[in-house]
């Protein structure tokens, strides 16, 4: 009976472990860190934009990763739905806070424009 018991534990601790680093992992993405997709309103201007998500503003110029209303994803360039200076709402994108020493700006990382 004990020879049984001693395989099953340890194949049941190979499942945990495995769950709990597939757990961390998902969480994660699959390298580096997952960014939320916040929505917000801002300001265009000519190839720069400020929107701001919660109590954060997060901003760029002249390229940045987005999605077109066709769905296809662009790596850098101009959104199309940020193409008109003036205010915009409503605005899916992926911002984070980048960090120089001790000074954090926020940054877009990417616009959704397919919804708009």
């Amino acid at each position: 009976m004990r020879s049984r018991l001693i395989p099953t534990a340890a194949v049941l601790a190979v499942v945990i472990v495995a769950f709990l680093a597939g757990t961390v992992v998902g969480s994660a993405g699959f390298i580096g860190v997952r960014v939320p997709t916040s929505v917000g309103d801002g300001m265009v201007g000519e190839q720069v934009v400020t929107l701001w998500g919660g109590d954060t503003a997060y901003g760029a110029t002249k390229s940045v990763a987005w999605r077109d209303a066709t769905g296809a994803e662009h790596d850098s360039g101009w959104p199309e739905c940020l193409s008109t200076a003036g205010a915009v709402t409503g605005v899916r994108f992926q911002g984070a806070m980048v960090w120089h020493d001790t000074v954090g700006m926020g940054t877009i990382l990417w616009v959704d424009c397919s919804g708009r």
